[in-house]
């Protein structure tokens, strides 16, 4: 019996049912699909909210500005492809976007990932359990926060919230080290200062 499923049994003995175990797809659908179906504008902004959500534990892959997880692009084509998602290039702020937004089919599904939760408590990294309600306000409180926002702007956020935190803001991801978290502090800082606010990367 692994841990997980000790913590379900026990929940179980609690009364505290039904238990759910989210999924990488759920939490992209539910980001596309809270703050009234708004669309995310960059895909940049998926992947940043995640890394900062102490609730996801994510494998960091090489990237040269802002957190990347290989996982969360393989759930964005594995849900393009079944027709729940839409991604297109527009025009926003200050200059190009690339665009996530939900399709009918896709917000059917997200509607019902978004009751589920809403009735269940959520079994987090296979070890916390959260009730299903207050995970979802707190994933539209990141979605209200941060989407929209460009490159250099997350990129001083995240210096400002690792150097406060530590390496502790980062933890719960795969693939962390002190040395890393310090190194990416540093490397943060200069290209917030050296690029200009209209510069972008776009994944």
């Amino acid at each position: 019996m692994t841990e997980a499923d000790w913590k379900v049994g026990v929940a179980g003995e609690m009364g505290l049912t039904p238990v759910r175990e989210p999924s990488l797809d759920d939490f992209v659908l539910l980001l596309l699909y809270l703050d009234g179906r708004t669309p995310i504008y960059g895909e940049e902004i998926i992947h940043f909210i995640l890394a900062i959500y102490p609730f996801v534990s994510l494998r960091l892959s090489p990237s040269l500005y802002l957190p990347y997880f290989e996982a969360v692009s393989e759930a964005l084509r594995r849900l393009e492809e079944r027709g729940f998602i839409f991604r297109s290039r527009q025009a926003y702020r200050d200059g190009e976007r690339r665009v996530v937004r939900l399709t009918e089919t896709g917000s059917d599904e997200a509607r019902k990932i978004f009751k589920a939760f809403s009735e269940s408590w959520l079994l987090m990294r296979g070890v916390a359990l959260r009730r299903g309600s207050e995970v979802l306000g707190e994933l539209e409180a990141l979605k209200k926060t941060y989407n929209g926002k460009g490159l250099v702007e997350l990129a001083r956020l995240l210096a400002s919230k690792v150097e406060g935190d530590g390496a502790s803001a980062l933890n719960h991801l795969e693939g962390v080290s002190k040395e890393w978290v310090e190194y990416f502090v540093y490397l943060l800082k200069r290209l917030s200062k050296e690029l200009k606010p209209t510069s972008r990367q776009v994944f």
